[in-house]
């Protein structure tokens, strides 16, 4: 092998294994955040439904009619969604900081980059995780403590692809560059 043939080689390891490393390092960090934002959904989720401390709420078990269905623990509907609000911005925080911090969007506007996490998480806070908690619940009488890590699993899914993807990605000619390209 030629002296600059082993050279290509080796800078192609390089950079093969160091997109590896940087992406398995950002998934950790994605993993990390993401088990923040569970811990601030669980103890809103605690706070507010288990225990008496928001005393104004209205009874676990009340039904009520929303819209075209009836939900049957109107409480627990409104602390899921005050959890899921909460825990969207404890995660984009961590996401634009830690977890996707040294990615090369750091050119896209904040503004503009919390629009578009908000559109994809939304999705699956509320399309995903929400009703598998809430249906897991309510319909099945399976304890929200069990629930939510099958919606946050699901969802999670979701997340990582769509963030990791569209949300925090430079442009393609960064990513030329820092590929070498």
């Amino acid at each position: 092998m030629t002296g600059v043939a082993q050279e290509r080689l080796e800078r192609l390891l390089r950079l093969v294994l160091g997109q590896r490393l940087s992406s398995r390092t950002t998934f950790i960090r994605f993993v990390l955040v993401g088990g923040t934002g569970y811990v601030v959904y669980q103890s809103v989720l605690f706070l507010m439904y288990d225990s008496p401390l928001i005393w104004f709420l209205p009874a676990k078990n009340t039904s009520a009619d929303i819209l075209v269905f009836e939900h049957g623990d109107l409480r627990f509907l409104i602390t899921t969604l005050v959890a899921t609000s909460l825990a969207l911005v404890g995660v984009f925080t961590g996401h634009n900081l830690w977890t996707f911090g040294t990615k090369l969007s750091d050119r896209k506007p904040l503004w503009l980059r919390f629009g578009q996490f908000l559109a994809f998480a939304s999705v699956a806070a509320f399309g995903i995780v929400l009703p598998t908690v809430n249906v897991l619940t309510v319909q099945f009488d399976l304890y929200h403590f069990l629930a939510l890590p099958v919606g946050v699993a699901l969802g999670g899914v979701w997340d990582w692809l769509w963030y990791s993807r569209f949300v925090w990605r430079g442009s393609r000619a960064e990513q030329a560059d820092a590929h070498g390209g």
